[in-house]
């Protein structure tokens, strides 16, 4: 799939990456549309601001830079699942 990378200040690439794998209580979703928010911009022009850089990892999350971006997105649920989630 293609994701929109941080790695530094005016540094986001677009790549293929893996699909995330899709764990218990979560869904996949077919994304139609996808936008940057504030936050998002700010990062690029200015960060890293809340993306720890690369060798420094987020002391809970463990994730450091380069990170997939974006999270202002809608789309169809992929792989319906029954059940609660």
């Amino acid at each position: 799939m293609k994701a929109a990378r941080f790695y530094d200040r005016n540094d986001i690439r677009i790549e293929d990456i893996p699909e995330p794998e899709l764990k218990p209580g979560t869904v996949a979703i077919d994304v139609a549309w996808c936008g940057i928010c504030g936050t998002d911009l700010h990062e690029y022009l200015e960060g890293p601001i809340f993306v720890p850089p690369e060798g420094h990892p987020h002391p809970i999350s463990g994730e450091s830079a380069p990170v997939t971006m974006g999270h202002e997105f809608s789309g169809t649920n992929h792989q319906p699942r029954r059940g609660r989630l």
